[in-house]
């Protein structure tokens, strides 16, 4: 069982202002001990007091001594200072950097504080002192919007983080998990200014909101023409390979077409779920021994295609050609499928049939009724 890091570490959030408080109200929420420190000493006290027991108001230099994980809830300049104040003390933490180099404009919005092509995680990186590690997370959000978003269901919003050092990106992605978002890593800090204020995945950049995985990977790494077209190959697979013989080299081939953690729910005749290799082998067993696919053949109809990254969201029509006494296509039905690439491949994760109301009982009850003398395992 992997080790949970928010359970091994202590986190402490460094400001008490809008981003602090409403981060460390998301953290405690999702069980994590906090220490609160800030530049007044009474915020600390009233915020520990509103958020309970687990919330600690602390110190800055305590804060410094006893975290782990110092989230540097602070504006720019603040950030630069406590870096150079604490330094040496500071060798074996992990640094969290949420900050936006933004002032207001004058015009009723915001401009940046730094050149147009500067990240505040990368500034802030260059004075990170020596044994300490720097990532970028909690800023891609305005602080209304992580507190409106945090445990958002059914699909949570997702919380970017930028991370040079994999041991410190997995600890700030657990307390992201914890804060209640879907962590995505986009690389190192030299991606910083894409998760900052105006950049292309930020809530006021391109991104324009609190995206859910699926919008938020087809943001930030969209799925190219060649992703594309493998998997479209993959439906055009399905339904050949269905239309194989009973052997057990066709059934491991269909097998093969998704992952070995793959579901198969299928709302036909009746609902069931097919998981795994032995599950899907069943299906396809099943639909070979009772139905007679000699006088059939399969087809795809229209097919959708988003997502990005590493997982796809596919939306497509299957349809049954009945063959004999020229029926042409009896019936039909949608796939609603999630693929997942997996050391360069793409395959099915999770796939939900449902057939359409015109399914032709007429022709199936036949095979349907002797299904238990029919089947035979490939």
């Amino acid at each position: 069982m992997t080790t949970n890091p928010t359970k091994t570490v202590t986190t402490a959030v460094i400001g008490t202002g809008n981003i602090g408080r409403r981060l460390a109200a998301d953290l405690v929420a999702g069980g994590v001990p906090v220490l609160l420190a800030g530049r007044d000493p009474d915020n600390a006290r009233s915020l520990a007091v509103s958020l309970g027991d687990l919330a600690t108001a602390v110190t800055v230099d305590e804060a410094v001594e006893k975290a782990d994980v110092i989230v540097l809830a602070v504006w720019l300049d603040t950030a630069k200072e406590l870096l150079a104040r604490y330094g040496d003390a500071l060798a074996g933490k992990i640094l969290v950097d949420p900050s936006n180099p933004i002032a207001p404009d004058g015009n009723g919005g915001f401009v940046k504080t730094i050149a147009a092509e500067e990240s505040s995680g990368l500034l802030l990186a260059a004075l990170t002192p020596a044994g300490a590690t720097l990532v970028k997370a909690f800023g891609t959000l305005s602080a209304e919007t992580l507190s409106a978003a945090s445990r958002r269901t059914p699909e949570p919003a997702v919380g970017f983080y930028a991370a040079d050092d994999e041991t410190a990106g997995d600890v700030v992605a657990a307390l992201i998990t914890a804060a209640g978002f879907d962590p995505i890593l986009i690389g190192g800090l030299d991606q910083s200014i894409r998760i900052e204020v105006f950049g292309d995945l930020h809530e006021f950049g391109a991104l324009g909101k609190a995206a859910n995985r699926t919008e938020a990977l087809a943001a930030f790494a969209p799925l190219t023409a060649a992703d594309r077209f493998e998997i479209y190959e993959q439906l055009a697979r399905h339904q050949r390979y269905i239309d194989n013989d009973a052997s057990r080299a066709s059934a491991d081939k269909y097998v093969g077409l998704y992952w070995p953690d793959a579901t198969f729910t299928v709302h036909d005749l009746r609902t069931q779920t097919f998981s795994g290799p032995e599950g899907l082998k069943s299906l396809y067993d099943y639909a070979h021994s009772v139905f007679p696919l000699e006088q059939w053949f399969h087809d795809v109809g229209w097919f959708e295609i988003d997502g990005g990254g590493d997982t796809a969201v596919v939306s497509w029509r299957w349809l049954v050609h009945w063959k004999e006494g020229n029926q042409g296509v009896v019936s039909t039905g949608t796939y609603q499928d999630r693929f997942e690439r997996r050391a360069g491949a793409w395959k099915v994760i999770d796939r939900i049939s449902d057939v359409d109301p015109n399914w032709p009982a007429a022709l199936f009850q036949p095979y349907l009724d002797r299904q238990d003398e029919l089947f035979v395992s490939s």
